[in-house]
């Protein structure tokens, strides 16, 4: 039986799930750890928090320090309603580029792996919340205008790996991108039909 989830926008009556899986030793940056600075943003001015990991204008900080505009795009949370405390497992996000007449473009930027990023809290993982959460996510995407979307992982992350192509992403490449380290990601493409 499918893992049954429910994606909500990020806001205050959730923030409290989100602050402990952060304070927990979980991040939602799966490049790098920002939990510290999420508990920060949070602590200094909470709806600010909110209204950027929402989507809104931002900026992000890249592994190798330089700041650049975060793509706007809806992060949901992700939340197990297959488990009667219907517990906090994760987030998602999706994020796209536009052309000149607002349509949304396959293209991102180099320091942006993929259009789909998720991570789900360790104790939650191999459960199915992941892909389900994908699936959902896709059909965001498809509803937003995007025919497929990019997605990569890690080379060793089998899970990852299989959560992708169980929601129908095919392998077009490995690479190495410097920004990131040098360790090997799988490039896959998924169509974002329902």
């Amino acid at each position: 039986m499918p893992a049954l989830i429910s994606l909500q926008a990020p806001d205050r009556a959730l923030l409290g799930s989100y602050e402990a899986a952060l304070r927990g030793g979980w991040s939602p940056n799966t490049t790098r750890d920002v939990a510290p600075e999420q508990l920060a943003a949070i602590a200094a001015d909470a709806d600010a928090f909110l209204a950027e990991i929402r989507g809104g204008p931002g900026r992000i900080r890249l592994p190798d320090g330089r700041e650049v505009d975060r793509i706007p795009g809806p992060t949901r949370w992700i939340f197990a309603e297959d488990r009667p405390e219907r517990p906090f497992v994760g987030s998602i996000n999706l994020r796209w580029q536009e052309d000149a007449q607002g349509r949304p473009m396959l293209a991102l930027p180099e320091h942006v792996l993929g259009h789909i990023g998720y991570s789900i809290l360790p104790a939650f993982a191999g459960h199915g919340y992941a892909s389900a959460a994908l699936a959902a996510m896709l059909r965001v995407a498809h509803a937003a205008g995007l025919p497929e979307v990019v997605i990569t992982c890690d080379e060793t992350n089998a899970a990852s790996r299989r959560i992708i192509e169980k929601n129908g992403g095919r392998l077009v490449e490995t690479f190495v991108m410097p920004l990131y380290g040098s360790e090997p990601h799988l490039r896959f493409m998924v169509g974002t039909a329902p």
